[in-house]
C-alpha cells in the first residue's frame, strides 16, 4: 500500500453489522418497473448537431444509447420521439427512467447525473437532466457555510467533525471524485451509531441515527465510547512509543480483553447492538467483527495513527478488519481472528501485507477505495 495519508479520518451501521467467524477455517473459501419496449429494436441515429436534435425511440435500448452519450457530455436537455404514439407521458417517463437506471448501473462513474424529468414538447418528449454541481463548477453558487472537500478522506472528517448536525453543507473541489466512492467513504464515519450519506446533488452530508431514537442519543453514546478509548489509550500507550509499538499495544489489548460474541450465531436476537461497535470491546469485553474493528480504529485515533475499516468476506461470511499506517506503509490488522491469543509470536493477522487477501476478500469497491484513501497524492 502507498505511504502516509495527510489526512487522519475515521463505516457506519451498515459496516458494523457484518458478522464473521472468530477464526478462519483450515481451508477458507477463497427493482425497477418492467421495461416498456417495442418488439424489435431499431438503430438510434445521431442528429447532425450532436445531442441537439430529436431522437427516435422504439425501445428502451435506444434510449439507453442516447442517455449514456448525454451523461458523458453533461447535456441538460434531450428530445425523444417515441415510435409508439399510444404511450402516455407516464409510460414514456418510466421507460426513460428505466433506461437511465440501466446506464448508471452499467456505468456508475456517471452517477453525477442524479435526476431526470420528462415533459411534453412540440417535437416529442423533452427530457431534462440534472447534474451534481461539483461536476459543473457550482454555477448557482456554493452552499453557505460549506465544508471544503478536496479528497475522499475529507468527507469522513467533515461528517465526524460535526457530529449531531443533521445536514452538513459541503463543496467538493475535486470534480474527479466518484459518487460511489464518496458514499462508501461516508460509511467510515459515524462510529457505527450515525449513518452518513450524500444528499441527492452532493451539496450536503445527511446524518441520521442508527440504533437510538434520536441523533442526540447516538452522539452521546459516541462521546462515552471516545472517553473509554481515551482512558484505555492512557493505560497502554506512552509518548516514547513508536507507531509499531503503539499498534502492538492496541492490538494486544483488544485480542486479550475481547472475546467473540457467539450470540451472533446461537441467539442473534439476544446479542446487543453494542457488540457491533467499539462499545462491545471497550465496555463489555465481547464483540463481533464490527466491534473489534471499530475498537481498533478508535484506539488508533487516540494514538494519532491513520486507520480505516475494511469490509469484505472472510471464511465465507461478511467480515470487517482494519488498514492502518505502520512506519511508511499501510498494513492490515484483523483482531477478530486473533482474539484470545496473548502471545505476540502467535499473532497471524497483525500488520499483514497483501497476503491477507488469501483468506480475506474485498467488499465491492473496497480495494479501490482503500488505495485512494491511503495514496499520499490524494
Amino acid at each position: 500500500m502507498p505511504g502516509r495519508s495527510s489526512v487522519l479520518c475515521v463505516i457506519v451501521l451498515l459496516l458494523s453489522m457484518c458478522g464473521c467467524s472468530q477464526q478462519p477455517p483450515e481451508t477458507p473459501d477463497i427493482s425497477v418497473p418492467p421495461d416498456i419496449s417495442a418488439p424489435e429494436e431499431t438503430p438510434s441515429p445521431t442528429p447532425a448537431d450532436p445531442m441537439d436534435g430529436v431522437y427516435p425511440v422504439a425501445s428502451q435500448a435506444d434510449a439507453e444509447k442516447v442517455l449514456e452519450q448525454a451523461y458523458e457530455g453533461m447535456v441538460a436537455k434531450l428530445t425523444f420521439a417515441f415510435s409508439d404514439e399510444e404511450l402516455t407521458l407516464q409510460d414514456r417517463s418510466i421507460l426513460l427512467q428505466n433506461a437511465s437506471n440501466q446506464v448508471l448501473s452499467r456505468r456508475p462513474e456517471l452517477k453525477y447525473a442524479y435526476q431526470l424529468e420528462c415533459a411534453e414538447g412540440p417535437e416529442g418528449t423533452i427530457c431534462s437532466i440534472q447534474y451534481m454541481p461539483y461536476k459543473l463548477g457550482y454555477p448557482d453558487g456554493i452552499p453557505e457555510g460549506a465544508v471544503e472537500i478536496h479528497c475522499l478522506a475529507d468527507l469522513a472528517e467533515a461528517a465526524d467533525g460535526r457530529l449531531g448536525q443533521e445536514e452538513i453543507p459541503i463543496v467538493i473541489r475535486d470534480p474527479e471524485l466518484l459518487v460511489d466512492d464518496m458514499q462508501r467513504v461516508l460509511q467510515q464515519a459515524g462510529y457505527g451509531y450515525v449513518i452518513d450519506t450524500l444528499n441527492n446533488d452532493a451539496t450536503a452530508i445527511l446524518a441520521s441515527t442508527g440504533e437510538f431514537e434520536t441523533l442526540e442519543q447516538s452522539v452521546q453514546r459516541i462521546g462515552e465510547i471516545k472517553d473509554m478509548a481515551h482512558t484505555v489509550a492512557e493505560q497502554i500507550l506512552t509518548d516514547d512509543m513508536g507507531d509499531e509499538e503503539k499498534l502492538r499495544a492496541i492490538y494486544g489489548y483488544i485480542v486479550e480483553h475481547t472475546s467473540y460474541d457467539y450470540r451472533y450465531y446461537q441467539d442473534p436476537g439476544a446479542m446487543p447492538f453494542e457488540s457491533r461497535t467499539a462499545y462491545g470491546p471497550l465496555a463489555e469485553g465481547t464483540a463481533i467483527c464490527g466491534g473489534f474493528s471499530w475498537a481498533f480504529n478508535m484506539l488508533c485515533q487516540e494514538a494519532g495513527i491513520p486507520c480505516w475499516n475494511v469490509t469484505g468476506v472472510g471464511a465465507g461470511e461478511e467480515h470487517m478488519w482494519n488498514c492502518a499506517l505502520m512506519g511508511d506503509e499501510y498494513r492490515y490488522f484483523d483482531t477478530t481472528w486473533d482474539a484470545g491469543i496473548t502471545d505476540e509470536g502467535q499473532w497471524r493477522y497483525f500488520a499483514c501485507t497483501e497476503e491477507i487477501t488469501q483468506n480475506h476478500q474485498w467488499g465491492q469497491g473496497q480495494e479501490e477505495l482503500l488505495h485512494a484513501l491511503t495514496d499520499p497524492q490524494k
